[in-house]
């Protein structure tokens, strides 16, 4: 009788845990490239937010949207160096991070595009009101209508993501899958496991307030663990789908 049964999360930790351990340094070489990277390409965003008119703010979420589409390439390449680091069966070369570069980055674009559009429908609301109702310290309950619709919208956006953790995972695992297909698969996975990934999530909060308290230093370290975390995760839902077809 083949176990399908998923792995507990505790294990998933601990796997990340015993990743960094077995590979302490290009883990955070990868953390730190990233991070410099999207910085860069952050601040080109700045060109954006010149001028006040309505017509220039939407221009300046328009491009900023198109920056972080950008980004995704490196996202992806982040996401397939740490796959190939937790499988372990081959070595994880830090010029994966730049591997969607090389193989299909229309796709990786398109899932890019797919996950900030997610993000940018549910922004939307809250941009409107800040149209409408500037913010500034002396009103309160402005600040507090904006900041809900904000945290509505975030929520929602982060629910609908659930439905789509994998994708990534999948279009590098799966290089010659159409997106449409890497969609699906995502969904897929994810059937039955929402609520366990949401409990990953929310088991590896500490260690994000820690790097917060670090003044974001202890980031180039806790990121790989996290990263290692969501890889094994999905290295698991992999398995757990396997393990039920055979």
């Amino acid at each position: 009788m083949n176990n399908s049964k998923a792995a507990p999360l505790s294990e998933i930790r601990a796997n990340a845990r015993e990743t960094m351990l077995e590979n302490p340094y290009s883990p955070v070489v990868v953390a730190f490239l990233f991070f410099m990277i999207k910085f860069a390409l952050t601040g080109c965003s700045l060109f954006f937010t010149l001028g006040e008119d309505l017509w220039m703010q939407w221009a300046a979420k328009i491009g900023n949207l198109l920056i972080d589409v950008f980004i995704g390439l490196f996202v992806m390449g982040r996401v397939k160096y740490f796959t190939v680091l937790c499988e372990g069966k081959e070595k994880a070369s830090i010029n994966l991070l730049f591997s969607a570069f090389r193989s299909g980055p229309d796709r990786v674009l398109f899932a890019s595009l797919f996950f900030e559009g997610i993000s940018f429908v549910f922004s939307i609301p809250a941009f409107i009101y800040s149209l409408y109702y500037p913010l500034s310290f002396g009103k309160t309950k402005e600040m507090l209508i904006a900041f809900a619709i904000l945290f509505a919208g975030s929520l929602c956006s982060f629910l609908v993501y659930l439905f789509f953790m994998p994708l990534y995972y999948v279009m590098g695992d799966f290089p010659n899958m159409s997106f449409s297909k890497s969609l699906k698969m995502s969904v897929w996975l994810m059937k039955g496991n929402h609520l366990r990934y949401l409990g990953l999530c929310i088991s590896l909060v500490p260690l994000m307030i820690l790097g917060i308290v670090s003044f974001g230093i202890a980031f180039f370290w806790i990121s790989p663990v996290l990263q290692s975390a969501y890889a094994h995760f999905y290295l698991d839902l992999i398995k757990q789908k396997q393990a039920k077809q055979v």
